[in-house]
């Protein structure tokens, strides 16, 4: 993994914390809910800043995780802020498209495959195998940090379930659609690849 240039960053100025995250939201999708419900917003804080701002995950895993994730379960909302995210902590454009790949198994190698087997097997079956939980365990050694993972891996497929209920979009919220080339996972060059 290559690191991003500055000019191909996406967002100038990183967000540092689940409530400014939340704030950034404005009128976008399912800040309505948070505004009405002060409990779930404390929730959504507590989330980004203990996954995202604060955790301990190495970022450019974390970030490839969520946006596997998303990619598999068609979720261009989550996609656009991650991928901003991902940007920022030095993922190049090539890094995050390899992810998109059908055939991971034979396109991605190292951390990033096992990452990647961890995100898939969540979306298909809701849990790591024995072989996949094994080489998670040895990428993360620390308890701490494994146990991190596994929730942000199982947490982000709970987001997608929730956005593809209420039907999030980043077409509908002024959000950037999948990018960096607008490539979906419906789209005939994305199943090729």
């Amino acid at each position: 993994m290559t690191p991003a240039s500055d000019s191909n960053r996406t967002d100038s100025q990183p967000i540092a914390s689940g409530a400014a995250a939340l704030a950034s939201f404005g009128g976008r999708s399912g800040s309505d809910a948070l505004q009405s419900s002060p409990q779930l917003r404390t929730f959504f804080e507590c989330w980004l800043d203990t996954f995202i701002f604060n955790g301990h995950v190495d970022p450019r895993l974390r970030g490839l995780t969520i946006l596997r994730v998303m990619w598999r379960c068609n979720r261009s909302y989550e996609w656009a802020n991650h991928y901003r995210l991902a940007r920022n902590v030095g993922l190049s454009r090539d890094d995050i498209v390899a992810i998109r790949t059908s055939t991971p198994e034979g396109d991605l190698d190292g951390d990033v495959a096992i990452v990647v087997r961890a995100a898939d097997e969540t979306v298909d079956r809701g849990h790591l195998t024995p072989d996949t939980y094994a080489a998670v365990t040895q990428l993360f050694a620390d308890p701490g940090v494994l146990s991190e993972f596994l929730y942000l891996v199982a947490g982000y497929r709970m987001f997608a379930s929730v956005s593809a209920t209420t039907l999030s979009t980043a077409e509908g919220s002024g959000l950037r659609v999948w990018p960096p080339d607008g490539v979906s996972p419906e789209d005939p060059a994305a199943r090729s690849r």
